[in-house]
């Protein structure tokens, strides 16, 4: 599974745990990324994350820049090309994260800030994403199994971290019921062509 996960100044070490701890150990235990402790506060920004065949890979993403820009890094590492103590606007990070799964590029996207929120409205401007704020399990299975969500939004401030990785987890594990649905999710998309979103 592609996957595209973005977070601000105010969810780099949710983002950090995600990827090294969700993404990474669960699917493909033989990458590991070996930060310094100092460094995890100030990983932010948007990655893409796809399993290229002979293990993952990880590359930082910029909202409007193609994909192909980038060299994939055979380590986690890539996270360092964003390393900041600046404040980052979390739009940005929002949108280069749903471009990617709005253009097909990522089979999901996960995105973390203070509270989701702010992350969640940037991601539904773009055409065909169904992003979801989710404070627990049962919210992020439901986002999954009735709406067919493909982002994730969560807050990096009010959730605990072990509470955001099952969360991610769960999210991630849930598939789509369809059946009695497809229906509303077909009228969402049909509200999309109607707005030109």
């Amino acid at each position: 599974m592609r996957i595209a996960i973005g977070s601000d100044h105010r969810g780099g070490k949710v983002a950090y745990r995600l990827v090294r701890d969700v993404f990474l150990r669960d699917h493909h235990a033989d990458l590991e990324y070996d930060a310094q402790s100092s460094d995890v506060d100030r990983i932010v920004g948007a990655f893409y994350i796809a399993d290229s065949g002979e293990g993952m890979r990880v590359r930082p993403v910029e909202y409007g820049q193609p994909l192909d820009k980038y060299e994939a890094s055979d380590s986690v590492d890539a996270f360092a090309a964003v390393e900041t103590t600046e404040c980052v606007d979390y739009p940005d990070v929002a949108a280069a994260v749903a471009e990617l799964v709005s253009e097909g590029k990522a089979d999901r996207g996960v995105l973390v800030c203070g509270t989701g929120i702010g992350m969640c409205i940037t991601a539904n401007k773009f055409f065909g994403v169904r992003a979801a704020v989710c404070f627990n399990e049962v919210a992020a299975e439901l986002s999954r199994r009735h709406n067919d969500a493909n982002v994730l939004c969560v807050s990096g401030e009010f959730l605990s971290i072990p509470a955001i990785e099952s969360l991610v987890r769960i999210w991630m594990e849930t598939g789509y019921d369809g059946g009695r649905h497809e229906p509303r999710v077909q009228k969402i998309a049909e509200i999309e062509k109607q707005t030109g979103l």
